[in-house]
């Protein structure tokens, strides 16, 4: 299974998220992007370098079914207990600018990003791409607000 030393089932044996996922894969590896595959789970996790951050993992969970994926960035900036609500607000503002995304405050006290889609199997290398490049943009463009 991708290229890990287990052979690869027929294509009508493939569960859909193996599928969607391959499909997307290929389409990374045509595009030059370096990514990594989770062992046992349809997450592909691939890492970025922004006009505004050094280096951030974009993660890609893919449903069992293979009819959607949930893009996720964790970690984009730790905040302290006493800047809470300055968060709030900021994840506020970032919701409203950018339809795409949605911005929160998880449990660690990090700012997160999250994007769901709906994909189909026939187009799903493309839809994938261009929902990750719209993530890779936006974060970017996040980024600029935080440090401005």
């Amino acid at each position: 299974m991708f290229g890990f030393g287990k052979s690869s089932p027929s294509a009508s044996s493939k569960k859909p998220a193996d599928a969607a996922l391959q499909a997307f894969t290929a389409r990374l590896d045509r595009d030059g992007i370096e990514y990594t595959v989770h062992s046992e789970r349809p997450i592909v996790f691939t890492d970025y370098r922004g006009d505004n951050f050094k280096s951030q993992t974009f993660s890609m969970f893919f449903d069992e079914d293979g009819k959607s994926i949930a893009i996720r960035v964790f970690s984009i900036l730790k905040f302290s207990p006493d800047q809470l609500m300055d968060a709030y607000e900021f994840c506020n503002k970032m919701n409203l600018k950018y339809r795409w995304l949605r911005f929160y405050v998880d449990d660690d006290l990090e700012l997160t990003a999250a994007m769901d889609a709906v994909i189909t199997l026939d187009s799903c290398a493309d839809e994938c791409r261009e929902l990750l490049g719209r993530t890779v943009s936006i974060v970017d463009d996040v980024y600029g607000e935080l440090i401005s």
